[in-house]
C-alpha cells in the first residue's frame, strides 16, 4: 500500500491548516468531512494498488491470475483423487452372490474422515471369502493418499460384508495447482512460446492434464522424425488412462510424418539418511517425523530430470524448527544425478540420532 488513512489525513489537515491559518477541529463539520474525504482516497488507492497487482501475471492471484494463464490458453489444475483397490470380505462363505454396489463408502479411520468410494460395482461370488473392488478418495489431494492396510471402515457396509482392506497403498493423489505452480507455467509459456512443433508444445500441452506435475520432451529420441514426452506427477508417475488420454490427444495434433510416444519417467528411487541434533528444548521423537515428513515433501516437488543433492536435502532438513544439526550418512546416502526422462522419488527416507564419532 502506497499510503495509509493516517498519512493522507495527515496531509489534508495540515493543507488546510495553511490556507486556513488554523486547524480544523476533529468535531467540526471541516474535521468530519476531511475524515470522510480520506476514508474514501484511501479506499481508492488500496484498490488501485491491488489492480496494479493483477495486470500482470507475475504478481496477479487468484481468479485474476487464472484469466492470465486462460489468455496463453492455459488452465489451473484441479485437485486429483487418489486410486486403489478395496478388498471386501467375509468370515464364512454364503450360498448366494453378494452385490457391492458402486459408491460404496469406506474409511481410514472414524476420526480423521478420510474416505474413499468404490468406482465400479463389484459381486462376491457364493461360496468365494473375498472380492476386490477398484475405489478412489471421495476428495481430491496429497492427503487423500492411504498406506496399505489402513483402510479399515464400512461406512455404508453392503449386506454379508463384514470386513474391508486395501491391500495396497492408494495412490495420484494430488493438491490443485497453486498460484506460484500455475504462474510458472504462465511465464514459462511467454519465455518459450509453443509453434505446435517445438518442445515447448509438447511439455506445455502434457502439463495441462490432471496430475501432470512435469513433463519433459526429448526430440528424435528414437531418430529423425521421433519425440518421447514424458510425463511424472508429485514423487510418481501418472496412471496409465491418463497416459493414454495424452498420447491419443497427441496424435490428432502432431505434425505429419511425426512418431510422438508419451510415457511414464522412469522413477529412481533414492535413500536419504540423516544424522539429527535438536536444539536444547525440543523433543527428538517430534522433529524425526517432521524432518522425515520434509524430505518426502522435498522427493516429491522434483521435477523430471532433477538430480537429488544430500546438502539440499539437508538444507531441507534446516528448515525444521528445532533442528541444531544434521548431516548425511556417508556410506548409505549420496548425491544421484538424474537423466532427462527420468524421476527421482524417494526410497528409505530416515533421520537418526546423533551417533559418537559419525561426523
Amino acid at each position: 500500500m502506497s499510503e495509509t488513512y493516517e498519512s493522507i489525513l495527515s496531509r489534508m489537515q495540515d493543507r488546510f491548516q495553511e490556507l486556513a491559518g488554523f486547524p480544523a477541529d476533529d468535531a467540526s463539520d471541516i474535521g468530519i468531512r476531511l475524515k470522510v474525504l480520506a476514508g474514501e482516497l484511501f479506499s481508492a488507492c488500496t484498490n488501485l494498488d491491488w489492480l496494479k497487482r493483477q495486470v500482470f501475471p507475475q504478481t496477479a492471484q487468484g481468479i485474476q491470475l487464472d484469466y492470465h494463464a486462460q489468455q496463453r490458453g492455459i488452465q489451473r489444475k484441479s485437485a486429483v483423487r487418489s486410486q486403489g483397490t478395496l478388498e471386501f470380505s467375509r468370515e464364512a462363505a454364503l450360498l448366494y452372490d453378494v452385490t457391492i454396489p458402486e459408491g460404496t463408502v469406506c474409511a481410514v479411520s472414524q476420526e480423521e474422515g478420510l474416505r474413499f468410494v468404490t468406482t465400479r460395482k463389484g459381486i462376491l461370488k457364493a461360496g468365494d471369502f473375498s472380492v476386490s473392488v477398484p475405489a478412489a478418495s471421495e476428495e481430491g489431494g496429497a492427503q487423500a493418499n492411504a498406506a496399505a492396510e489402513t483402510i479399515k471402515v464400512l461406512v455404508t457396509p453392503p449386506p454379508g460384508v463384514t470386513a474391508v482392506t486395501n491391500r495396497d497403498a492408494f495412490t495420484g493423489g494430488a493438491d490443485g495447482e497453486s498460484d506460484e505452480e500455475l504462474r510458472e507455467r504462465v511465464l514459462e509459456s511467454c519465455r518459450n512460446i509453443p509453434n505446435g512443433t517445438n518442445s515447448a508444445f509438447y511439455r506445455e500441452f502434457a502439463l495441462q492434464y490432471e496430475g501432470v506435475y512435469s513433463a519433459a520432451v526429448s526430440p528424435r529420441a528414437r531418430g529423425t522424425g521421433t519425440v518421447d514426452v514424458y510425463v511424472a506427477s508429485r514423487g510418481d508417475v501418472p496412471g496409465g488412462e491418463v497416459i493414454t488420454q495424452i498420447q491419443n490427444d497427441l496424435n490428432a495434433l502432431k505434425e505429419i510424418n511425426v512418431d510422438v510416444q508419451v510415457k511414464g519417467a522412469e522413477k529412481v528411487s533414492v535413500d536419504i539418511i540423516l544424522y539429527l541434533v535438536p536444539k536444547a528444548g525440543y523433543d527428538y521423537s517430534e522433529l524425526k517425523l517432521l524432518a522425515e515428513q520434509a524430505l518426502r515433501d522435498y522427493m516429491g516437488g522434483l521435477s523430471i530430470g532433477e538430480s537429488v543433492y544430500m546438502t539440499r536435502a539437508a538444507a531441507v532438513v534446516y528448515g525444521v524448527e528445532g533442528v541444531e544439526q544434521c548431516w548425511p550418512e556417508p556410506l548409505l546416502c549420496h548425491d544421484v544425478a538424474v537423466q532427462s526422462g527420468q524421476l527421482a522419488v524417494a526410497g528409505t527416507i530416515g533421520v537418526s540420532p546423533k551417533v559418537e564419532d559419525e561426523q
